[in-house]
């Protein structure tokens, strides 16, 4: 038909076409055309597939484009399928024309990026059997009147457009009799819609799938699909997730269910006891139950359970993970021959893993990690002839790799990282000649890895086996099998030249590279492949200069860790050039000058650590353009000036580390203001800042380590100090703290904390805190001129573990709900102008273990109490002359009040000091015969043997004529070199 010939040519002019997928579209012929279907006896155009590959990321640069749909399509009368699907339509309307198209059975128009209303007139098309409108992010609808009419439909797929408003849709869909296919997942469903009377509520008897994902809200859906027996594929995960609810008994009579998905939801246990086992004994066609994400606490395995041999061989994917499930892996699981698919990772399993798992003869993949598992790992896993994956990481495994898992030659996966596993890799699993990824990092392994271990490995892609006690052994010359991505071989000792082992250079398609703590000795390598994203060289004996072009030669770097190293020079301003940087570390190296003074707001650095070097000068205010920056290391080199004000801009800012350099000047004030509100460490130790801190500080609810010691602060303590709710137990947090204030406070785990170091001095020792750093609550104002009085409002920081304010001029008592720092660990109030008794609410801190308060004015007697008198170092207590009792030698008169002390308590002192002045005296006296002995056993053997003494002295002789002898010669050498100069001269 020529009027439907030139329709097509007009459709065809509407597009851009930019991979020429409708090249094909030329000539007479139009039903020879690609996409073109025709019917055989009448000639018209009755199918047009202009279909793309698509989805949730497509690339629409490559697909067919226009502005909208041309109208061409209305020539098209007999077109009874239609397929838009996977183009770009640039936002546009969905044509209300349609709805003209009478004849239209399916019409598939997803992710196409349409956008508006779906059009009313789509209720004209009552012939319409499929209606595919997924992946339309910015469609919505208000009503479904529209489908009120589409009788004939049985396929329905909405997800992703907004039916938020569209109050209606159970209304409608459950009257449209042919519905087999419901698929509305994240369209903003609200619950309340379905009514209010569960038990009367339907679909039609020929629903086979229904698919509400990802509508949450705070009831369970589930309570309305009882009467819904026909279903064979049910997906309700992602859909409530207030009060917990349990999964209904009732499931189990779904015996035509296929799939079952209930992930991601709030259920914590079955209705019976033994329901998750009731519902697979019999729901006999089962394949899929995906109870994942929920807060299932325990599986009851009920006795004497008749299993059905439908439950024994239809069940082969079965997902508990993510739950709270205790005990041992119970032995029901045995029962399910069929499983595929078994995953039960992040529970809390314990127990060993049991040797009847080698029975599972059809499993493919086997996920127990992040549990609690311990013993050795079964040898019967070898058995398992169609295991492509198994994970065993983050459990508490012991003993050595099974030999037998070398028989696995379909395992494309194998991860046993963070285990305790002990002894050496064994060279079978050189014979996996499928897999694709190892991992075995963070054990106890040991002995020599070799190439023999890689020799059939052929399709391997990740190599990690970083945090062991390996020493690597490969020769010069060899050439990997593999090309791999991923390298991470850090605490693998390499043997030989101790230099970059040859064969990574043949490792082109590299991102990851990892040779930390290595034991490499050269320079930085010139041929790192341009590829590498993540470079970690840290704990090395690598020198020389850091490449000034490294921003351009490696431009896809995130992650940069060469710390701990002896590289020199200056830091490279190339650096500035990497728009990927997320982190960077040169820590611990002796790079010299100043910093690059180039950073740029398109940077995403979240972590800069430049400690431990030798850098000069100040901190260049183009830092303050990095708007991603967490943590800021810049500890001990020698920086100095006044810190710059563009910090402020960096929001996100959680660590500043700034301690043991030059800076001077006030405290900044714009710390604090309405900017840095995220900081939860603080650490300005020896510097010297000067002038009184300020009250901005006070803001900074969410600290938790505040180091101010070493510098010339003067003035008072703030006594808003007290609001530093980072420093408090959750429980006292005051309840007219805002939600703001706490959401500051609570701790952000997008960055990994457990790598963070930051020293601190605690119980009077100056250590690098790492792992337990979020739970170090400390404050340090110690080596300052800081005066008045201690504020009562510090008292209020309940998690505080160590409080320094020695060697400052406060003049105050010390505040009598001191007791109230219930976490206290470590207090030095020493060397200040402190007055008064110590409260007696100090015998309250049960957690106390280093308590200095020594060269104060501090008077009457000393408390009493279970922890204190554990702390029996009189130096705790010295220069405080008018302070009494234990564990001081100066015994107490009487309390304020004039009363006499019991006579009972003064003779027990009596006795302690008795006891303790025998003590002393028996040390004296044994070391006074120690060294007697010692020195008259030397003198003796001189005295009584007359050879030894002979010896002696003359030994003594030769040494004195030595050296008289040589300083003669040297003399004459010298006057004859003078000499010889005043004649030439």
């Amino acid at each position: 038909m020529e009027r439907e010939r030139q329709a097509l040519l007009q459709l065809k002019q509407s597009f851009q076409d930019p991979t020429h997928k409708l090249s094909s579209w030329k000539g007479q012929e139009c039903c020879q055309w690609k996409g073109v279907g025709c019917d055989e006896s009448s000639g018209h155009v009755v199918k047009l597939d202009l279909r793309t590959s698509s989805s949730y990321f497509t690339n629409y640069s490559d697909n067919l484009q226009a502005n909208e749909v041309s109208p061409s399509l209305l020539e098209l009368q007999h077109l009874n399928y239609l397929d838009l699907s996977g183009n770009n339509f640039n936002s546009s309307k969905i044509p209300t024309f349609f709805g003209s198209m009478n004849n239209l059975k399916y019409l598939n128009l997803s992710h196409s990026s349409f956008g508006g209303r779906i059009p009313l007139h789509f209720g004209n098309l009552t012939s319409l059997q499929v209606l595919d409108l997924q992946g339309l992010f910015g469609v919505s609808t208000h009503t479904f009147k529209w489908a009120s009419n589409l009788l004939s439909l049985q396929y329905l797929d909405m997800n992703d457009v907004n039916c938020g408003n569209a109050s209606d849709f159970v209304k409608v869909l459950t009257k449209l009799p042919s519905l087999s296919h419901i698929s509305l997942s994240s369209c903003d469903l609200d619950i309340n819609y379905f009514g209010y009377d569960p038990i009367n509520f339907t679909f039609s008897s020929n629903l086979k799938y229904l698919d509400l994902s990802k509508n949450t809200h705070k009831r369970s859906i589930l309570n309305y699909l009882q009467n819904m027996t026909s279903l064979e594929v049910l997906d309700l995960s992602s859909t409530f997730y207030d009060i917990s609810s349990k999964i209904p008994t009732w499931l189990g009579d779904f015996e035509s269910l296929v799939y079952l998905n209930l992930a991601s939801n709030n259920y914590d246990t079955f209705e019976r006891e033994g329901g998750l086992l009731y519902l697979i004994n019999n729901a006999c066609s089962l394949k899929l139950l995906d109870l994942s994400y929920n807060s299932i606490g325990q599986v009851l395995d009920p006795h004497n359970l008749n299993w059905t041999k439908c439950a024994k061989y239809n069940l082969e994917i079965l997902n508990l993970s993510g739950n709270i499930i205790r005990g041992p892996l119970s032995s029901w699981l045995e029962q399910l021959e069929s499983l595929k698919n078994l995953h039960l990772y992040g529970n809390l399993f314990h127990g060993p893993i049991p040797s009847s798992f080698g029975k599972f003869s059809f499993l493919e993949l086997l996920d127990l990690s992040l549990n609690e598992l311990n013993g050795s790992i079964p040898e019967s896993l070898g058995r398992l002839s169609s295991l492509r994956e198994i994970d065993l990481s983050n459990n508490e495994l012991t003993g050595i790799i099974p030999k037998t898992m070398g028989r696995l030659s379909l395992l494309r996966k194998l991860s046993l990282s963070k285990n305790q596993l002990n002894g050496s890799l064994p060279k079978s699993l050189g014979n996996l000649v499928s897999l694709e990824s190892l991992d075995i990092s963070t054990n106890f392994l040991e002995g020599v890895v070799s190439e023999d271990h890689f020799a059939n490995l052929t399709r391997l892609k990740e190599l990690v086996i970083n945090s062991n006690n390996f020493s690597c052994k490969v020769s010069s010359n060899w050439i990997p099998p593999f090309s791999l991505n991923l390298i991470h071989m850090g605490s693998c000792k390499v043997e030989g030249s101790h230099g970059f082992p040859k064969w990574i250079q043949t490792q082109k398609e590299a991102t990851e590279l990892n040779l930390s703590n290595a034991n490499i000795i050269g320079t930085f390598p010139n041929w790192l492949h341009s590829s590498i994203s993540y470079l970690d060289l840290s704990m090395n004996k690598i020198s020389g200069y850091l490449p000034m072009n490294i921003g351009y030669t490696m431009p896809y770097l995130v992650t940069l860790n060469l710390g701990n190293n002896l590289l020199n020079g200056s830091i490279p301003y190339s650096i500035c050039e990497l728009e990927s940087l997320d982190n960077l570390d040169l820590s611990r190296n002796k790079f010299s000058g100043k910093m690059p003074h180039c950073w740029k707001e398109s940077q995403i650095v979240t972590v800069i650590n430049f400690s431990y070097n030798k850098l000069l000068g100040t901190i260049p205010s183009s830092m303050g353009n990095l708007f991603s920056l967490k943590w800021l290391h810049m500890n001990n080199n020698n920086l100095n000036g006044e810190l710059p004000s563009t910090l402020m801009n960096c929001f996100e800012l959680e660590l500043i580390d700034l301690g043991d350099n030059n800076f001077s000047g006030p405290l900044p004030t714009w710390i604090g203001g309405d900017s840095l509100l995220m900081i939860k460490i603080l650490r300005l130790h020896k510097n010297m800042f000067s002038g009184s801190i300020p009250l901005n500080f006070c803001k900074l609810f969410a600290l938790q380590i505040l180091d101010l010691s070493g510098n010339n602060l003067s003035g008072e303590i703030p006594h808003c100090f007290g609001n530093f709710s980072g420093m408090t137990i959750e429980e006292d947090i005051p309840e007219d703290y805002t939600n703001a204030t706490l959401e500051v406070v609570s701790p952000s785990y997008d960055i990994e904390w457990n790598k963070a170091k930051v020293s601190q001095v605690m119980k009077g020792r100056e250590l690098e805190y790492t792992q337990i750093l979020l739970l170090l609550d400390n404050m340090d104002l110690s080596s300052n001129k800081l005066v008045g009085v201690i504020p009562e409002e510090l008292c209020h920081l309940s998690g505080l573990r160590g409080l320094n304010l020695s060697h400052n001029h406060l003049s105050s008592n010390i505040p009598n709900k001191i007791g109230e720092l219930k976490s206290l660990e470590s207090l030095d109030l020493s060397n200040n102008k402190l007055f008064g008794e110590i409260p007696q609410s100090m015998s309250n801190l049960l957690s106390l273990n280093k308590l200095d308060l020594a060269h104060n004015n501090l008077s009457g007697k000393i408390p009493t109490g279970s922890q204190l008198q554990t702390l029996d170092d009189p130096d705790i207590y010295f220069g405080n002359d008018q302070l009494c009792g234990l564990p001081l030698r100066k015994k107490c008169l009487g309390d304020d009040d004039g009363r006499k002390t019991s006579p009972t308590s003064n003779a027990h002192e009596d006795e302690d000091y008795k006891e303790n002045r025998f003590e002393r005296i028996w040390f004296y006296f044994v070391v006074t015969l120690g060294y007697a002995v010692g020195l008259w056993g030397v003198i003796g053997s001189l005295i009584f043997k007359r050879n030894w003494r002979l010896a002696f002295f003359g030994f003594y002789e030769n040494i004195k004529d030595w050296i008289l002898v040589t300083i003669q010669v040297k003399m004459g050498r010298f006057k004859k070199s003078i000499m010889k100069w005043m004649w030439i001269n």
